[in-house]
């Protein structure tokens, strides 16, 4: 499995793996989880998936999403049976450095498709990711390229203006040239895209859509406050502040 923006932590591939996976990869833009203890964070998980801890709920993280049906240690699907050798192996792994284990392989930066074997992942996710990617069409078509036909991509995409704005939308209201001050030098913030322009983007890489749910949001500055970019944006856009993703490579 792989993830995209795995950020100042690979702590849900460390548990991806615990629970069965075989390898997972991590790609970043800027090397943030070689500043992290990842000995730590795992040290924690392993304790975590011997104690069969429950997964932390809504009432503890309220802005995460998908929302799920139980929050029960998934018994059914986590095979613990092995820990042990798991827990030795990757220790070493996490001594050595990221990007030589067999198991845990993390790459920052990565610019290219070459950064992950094409038909080679079941699976590929991000969380909150995809709203800073400048190159969004290229990207989805990566993501085509690196799964295995029928493999899935599962994103959680925030429309937000994160801290940007007072209000939720408030970043669809700079102008082209305020927004090019507003980013500066920063390597990425956010492009600015609504939920149509992933969808675009994804059916034209070739990506069926499972399931689509949006999270809405009536509050907010009015078209008429946004500048002219995106005065006009779909009604479905215009409120989505949030979604679930889930797309498959046809078979």
């Amino acid at each position: 499995m792989g993830e995209l923006g795995p950020g100042d932590s690979i702590g849900t591939g460390l548990a991806a793996v615990l629970s069965g996976a075989k390898t997972y990869i991590g790609l970043d833009a800027i090397p943030f989880s070689a500043r992290a203890d990842l000995l730590d964070i795992f040290q924690d998980l392993v304790r975590m998936f011997c104690n069969r801890e429950a997964i932390p709920n809504e009432r503890e993280f309220p802005g995460v999403r998908p929302k799920l049906q139980s929050y029960l240690f998934p018994h059914h699907l986590v095979d613990c049976s092995n820990l042990t050798l798991l827990h030795a192996q990757i220790r070493e792994e996490l001594k050595k450095g990221l990007n030589r284990g067999e198991l845990i392989t993390y790459r920052a930066p990565w610019d290219s498709f070459s950064a992950i074997t094409p038909e080679s992942l079941d699976l590929i996710f991000s969380q909150a990711v995809l709203e800073h990617v400048d190159r969004l069409s290229d990207t989805y078509e990566a993501m085509f390229a690196w799964l295995k036909p029928g493999g899935y991509a599962s994103h959680t995409i925030d429309f937000t203006a994160h801290y940007l704005s007072p209000v939720w939308n408030g970043h669809w209201a700079y102008t082209p040239q305020q927004w090019h001050l507003v980013r500066g030098r920063r390597e990425f913030l956010l492009n600015r895209k609504p939920l149509s322009a992933h969808v675009a983007s994804a059916t034209k890489a070739g990506f069926k859509i499972l399931l689509l749910t949006r999270d809405y949001d009536l509050s907010g500055l009015t078209p008429q406050c946004l500048s002219a970019e995106f005065r006009n944006l779909d009604s479905e856009d215009a409120k989505t502040r949030g979604c679930v993703l889930i797309l498959i490579k046809p078979k």
